[in-house]
């Protein structure tokens, strides 16, 4: 038997896609692991150009589409209070979901076009949750279920397939208690499974093909947000950071949940390289990164009473905060600005730190109108 051949039967047996064959999801091929990890890596022209070529060669294959959509996905939430990219996202998700259904017409059982259409209409369905379009979230999830079911029974041992599922199982369960607005729309839907979700993406993520990164993303997520558990949501972050170190939000998440546990010397170091990142204009980091990441930094300085230190970044968010605009304004402007008229206080610049108090109050309240109310009458550190 010549080598190539024994190769060849190797990586059938192993279920590795060999250089040449057809491209799907059902078994593990580097050719698109490759470009996922472009994606990931926030290398966005790039990830275009190859899962484009995959498309010139396959333009009725579905997992080229797939893939050129999370390359816009990624543009997406890299900075979701950007929406300059969302119509982008959903032309392309509608181009993936044509060719699945004309995929589907002439076989309905097509594996590629079962995953790739559940997984399009699950990632719409993502962004109009983000957009706060509940309902047409909630339509998107009907759609799945009868999509993520098929594509279980046709692959039961693809840990990839149990990626939409097990996000379904968790937020059916956990959305109506953030976003009450949600329960008579979940009340319609089938029923969900917290403890199994979380099992599900688990897996996932250590067992699967492509989906592995993009679970742990989510378990990440949920238990920095939901299940309130900042020690395992940064095992997944720090992993995540080692394994793709140019990806921003993983990076900014990774040092906000340092700090979070009150590790500030880790944090900061990485804020730093977020602020310096942002500056140059780095791929995927952005005004409101560098903002968030100044912001820290001012108040690791304040609370090692390093004051000048702190004042110059809490300046410096001011500044950036203004470049955005009143309508993305985000809190850190406002507390950068009660924490600096605090420092002025400290060093007896009584009055900067007033101007610093009445800027407080002209932004919207993030529970800091009473306490510059509080030092605009009395300084802060006076001895009552």
């Amino acid at each position: 038997m010549s080598r190539v051949l024994l190769l060849c039967l190797l990586l059938w047996a192993q279920g590795v896609a060999a250089a040449g064959d057809s491209y799907t999801l059902r078994v593990y091929d580097e050719r698109l692991q490759r470009g996922i990890d472009l994606i990931y890596g926030l290398r966005f022209a790039e990830a275009d150009q190859y899962f484009g070529q995959i498309i010139a060669a396959e333009p009725e294959n579905p997992v080229g589409h797939f893939f050129l959509a999370m390359v816009t996905w990624w543009r997406v939430l890299v900075d979701l209070e950007d929406r300059s990219h969302d119509q982008a996202f959903y032309g392309l998700l509608e181009k993936c979901i044509q060719v699945c259904d004309r995929r589907l017409e002439q076989s309905p059982n097509d594996f590629d076009a079962v995953l790739c259409k559940g997984g399009a209409t699950g990632f719409r369905g993502r962004l109009r949750g983000d957009r706060h379009q509940f309902l047409q979230a909630a339509s998107d999830g009907l759609k799945c279920l009868p999509l993520l079911d098929l594509i279980r029974q046709l692959e039961p041992t693809n840990k990839d397939v149990l990626f939409g599922r097990g996000i379904y199982n968790y937020f059916v369960e956990v959305m109506p208690e953030r976003y009450p607005i949600v329960k008579p729309i979940v009340w319609l839907m089938e029923k969900g499974d917290r403890q199994l979700g979380l099992q599900q993406l688990q897996q996932v993520a250590e067992e699967g093909y492509y989906a592995r990164a993009e679970a742990a993303y989510f378990l990440a997520q949920i238990y920095r947000v939901f299940e309130r558990d900042k020690d395992r949501a940064l095992e997944y972050l720090e992993q995540l950071h080692a394994r793709y170190p140019d990806n921003s939000l993983f990076h900014r998440y990774t040092a906000r949940t340092l700090i979070d546990l009150g590790q500030w010397d880790r944090g900061t170091a990485l804020y730093r390289e977020v602020a310096r990142r942002s500056a140059e204009g780095r791929p995927g980091y952005h005004l409101r990164g560098q903002l968030e990441a100044l912001f820290f930094l001012g108040k690791d300085a304040f609370r090692r009473n390093r004051l000048d230190e702190a004042i110059e970044a809490f300046a410096a968010v001011d500044s950036l905060g203004g470049r955005l605009g009143e309508e993305l304004d985000r809190h850190y402007v406002a507390l950068a600005n009660l924490l600096m008229g605090m420092c002025f206080d400290l060093q007896g610049q009584r009055a900067e730190a007033v101007r610093c108090y009445e800027r407080v109050q002209k932004r919207p309240d993030y529970n800091t109108h009473d306490l510059a109310a509080k030092y605009l009458k009395t300084p802060y550190g006076t001895v009552p």
